[in-house]
């Protein structure tokens, strides 16, 4: 799952859900689809202040990363759109085998209106539950 976390220039945050994501050859940009139809809050922030920190965590035994940086936005193209597609197929798919009903995901995840949020990584940090959540595991300024 993609969780976007962002706030608007009085602080106060914003969440919205990625419809798929992937990184850049050199792994310094991370590329998200997001509906701007469903998250125009986000959307919002990110064309105010381009402030982003996004989780990523795995349904299964929510091993999770955080990745905090800049973003910019514009409309996804067609190639884009339909990788976000299959993404939420997947993801769809591995909800269900979890026991999720489909009625339940299905609010959650869009790609209408899409959107490319394009995120210069300044920092990655480990955010999975336990003792260890927060642990810097990188950052661009080291």
């Amino acid at each position: 799952m993609q969780i976007i976390g962002t706030a608007d220039e009085a602080l106060k945050p914003e969440i919205g859900r990625g419809a798929g994501a992937w990184a850049s050859a050199d792994r310094r940009v991370i590329h998200l689809v997001l509906s701007g139809w469903q998250w125009p809050g986000t959307v919002a922030n990110l064309k105010t202040n381009g402030r982003v920190a996004i989780t990523f965590s795995r349904p299964a035994d929510y091993v999770s990363y955080q990745i905090k940086g800049e973003a910019t936005l514009r409309a996804a193209q067609a190639e884009e759109i339909e990788r976000s597609s299959r993404y939420l197929v997947d993801m769809v798919s591995t909800l269900m085998r979890l026991g999720v009903a489909a009625e339940i995901i299905a609010p959650w995840l869009s790609n209408r209106d899409a959107l490319l949020v394009s995120i210069a990584v300044a920092e990655i940090f480990l955010q999975t539950p336990g003792a260890l959540a927060g642990t810097r595991l990188w950052s661009a300024a080291t």
